[in-house]
């Protein structure tokens, strides 16, 4: 598996759509300087053990929070937070899918990447490293015809 594949930059996450909002509400609290665990517990509306949750699952993202005299700090930027915070399923159709990954970039590569994994499989292709037989060089949702 190569450093920069998807599962390496950041653990694979299923989250609810509130779940992403106060991960990112979180991250905004932070960055906009240090805060102390009750100011945010009242600003996030959650409980204690909620809070350590999403604090242990910031990090395991690799966003940096520390923890200075009671304070609570994000290291580096919202920025770099948000590239590393998990989104939730955007529940995308297969036709939505490979319109996006058509587009340029890491995120359109990913995408292509993913579908492509998907059709393979869909077609009972075995997911090989290298690409499967029937896995296109030419684009996602392109599945080789036997």
């Amino acid at each position: 598996m190569s450093p920069s594949s998807p599962s390496r930059r950041r653990p694979a996450v299923q989250i609810t759509d509130a779940r992403a909002a106060r991960l990112h509400r979180m991250a905004r609290l932070l960055d906009e300087g240090p805060r102390d665990r009750p100011e945010l517990l009242q600003a996030l509306q959650v409980g204690l053990r909620t809070f350590y949750r999403e604090l242990e699952l910031l990090r395991r993202c690799g966003i940096k929070v520390r923890l200075v005299r009671k304070q609570y700090q994000l290291q580096g930027s919202l920025a770099q937070a948000e590239a590393r915070l998990p989104f939730p399923d955007p529940r995308l159709s297969f036709a939505e899918m490979a319109e996006l990954a058509s587009y340029g970039g890491p995120a359109a590569r990913r995408m292509a990447d993913l579908l492509r994994r998907v059709l393979d499989e869909s077609a009972g292709t075995p997911q090989a490293s290298g690409g499967g037989k029937g896995s296109s060089p030419k684009g996602p949702g392109r599945p080789r015809k036997s």
